[in-house]
């Protein structure tokens, strides 16, 4: 029979602090255990006590963990990161490991426990914070959806027929500072995409230890690589570094030696030399849209944001028709707003001030700071409200960008 406290939680009960590391460690362990038991409740334990929540990128001063007594009942989990928009980089809050004790569910201990994790992120210099969720819960918190992840397969004799030109290897799929350095340096202006190190170790209890291949270049050095899991009919590519034509004729190869019919191209992002080159050629692609769960953002902090997007913007301004612009453009949300001058090919913070260009909206501002969808999209989904030459500037500065996070880098 549970006892009475179980029932009910009153506020004063639940205690809401940052965990830590050698007073709550084995509780969040167990915890997390016990909620995600789909591997087996001992193997996930194991797996944070090892490697997803230790040696890692989780942030236990942003995470929050409810307490009732001494016994764990909630945990929002944050690991923190650099995020790429284009060249820029803003400081991210991975968001995982969401558990509630089954003992405390429905008593509106997650919602403040989450909502204490997002103040924290906030004090602590966060720009946005992004998820994987559930459907139809973390809209509650200010997430909208931050992008649609395409997916593709091609049939094995769609792929080059060609071998190789270098020889490939085995390694094992760990991270390593070298493929870290490479996959920096290709994935460099891709949208969404983490800057590495994150974690420590590849996987996690929930997805299977992939299988790496690699090959090197005259120098002696890892020129590229592929990450493979196993999928129904064929294998599946989780992450490429390097030639794009030397990653598909890899591919081909070890789905011949496989006997494969298919090889399936998941989370590779829309604008990598990969993907282009499917899209050209045979191949089916399949983008899955949801209205309020999957991938979402939220917007933390929107000057600090906007300053570290001002390089960026100069860019994209400077490389468009209306390169000589100049005035001023105000982008607000319920929250925040922030003026931009732009001029000479640049733009900048400026103080507040009044001007006729501006774009007013809610959540979905940032969208269009990540691109998203086309701007022209994201403001009509978003009902948001548009004045002077904003529509025009956005269309520059916050074209879409198809954003994509790699399942190595997920939380």
């Amino acid at each position: 029979m549970r006892c009475a406290r179980t029932e009910q939680v009153s506020r004063d009960e639940l205690e809401i602090t940052a965990p830590d590391k050698r007073r709550h460690g084995e509780a969040l362990y167990d915890l997390l255990g016990k909620v995600f038991s789909e591997p087996g409740y001992y193997r996930a334990r194991d797996m944070c006590r090892t490697g997803y929540i230790n040696n890692s990128h989780y942030d236990w001063n942003a995470s929050r963990v409810g307490l009732v007594g001494e016994r764990m009942v909630t945990h929002y989990g944050v690991w923190g990161y650099q995020m790429r928009i284009g060249k820029a980089r803003v400081k991210a809050g991975g968001v995982g490991g969401v558990a509630t004790d089954g003992d405390f569910r429905k008593r509106g201990l997650m919602d403040r426990t989450a909502r204490a994790s997002l103040r924290a992120m906030r004090e602590l210099g966060y720009d946005v914070t992004l998820l994987f969720g559930i459907d139809s819960y973390y809209h509650r918190f200010g997430y909208v959806r931050a992008w649609s992840a395409t997916s593709y397969s091609v049939r094995l004799q769609d792929l080059p027929a060609e071998r190789p030109a270098v020889p490939i290897r085995k390694f094992e799929a760990r991270p390593r500072p070298d493929l870290a350095e490479l996959y920096n340096r290709c994935y460099a202006t891709i949208t969404g995409t983490a800057v590495r190190p994150t974690y420590v170790r590849v996987g996690d209890p929930w997805h299977d230890v992939p299988t790496g291949y690699l090959w090197n270049g005259p120098d002696g050095k890892p020129a590229g690589y592929v990450m493979l899991s196993r999928s129904r009919s064929g294998i599946s590519c989780k992450e490429y570094c390097g030639d794009a034509e030397q990653a598909l004729r890899v591919l081909a190869l070890l789905g011949r030696r496989r006997r494969c019919e298919e090889v399936h191209f998941d989370t590779i992002p829309y604008d990598t030399e990969l993907a282009k080159r499917l899209r050209r050629g045979s191949c089916r692609a399949e983008t899955n849209f949801r209205r309020c769960g999957g991938a979402m953002i939220h917007l933390l902090n929107l000057p600090a944001a906007m300053a570290k997007l001002a390089g960026e913007l100069s860019r994209r301004l400077k490389a468009s028709s209306i390169s000589d612009w100049r005035g001023h453009l105000l982008i607000a949300n319920e929250r925040e707003q922030v003026m931009l001058a732009i001029g000479d090919e640049k733009v900048k913070l400026a103080p507040s001030g009044r001007t006729r260009h501006a774009i007013k909206g809610g959540e979905g501002v940032v969208q269009l700071l990540i691109g998203t969808d086309a701007p022209g999209e994201v403001i009509e989904a978003n009902q948001m409200r548009v004045s002077g030459d904003a529509r025009l500037l956005a269309e520059v500065l916050f074209p879409a960008q198809h954003p994509q996070l790699s399942a190595f880098d997920g939380y």
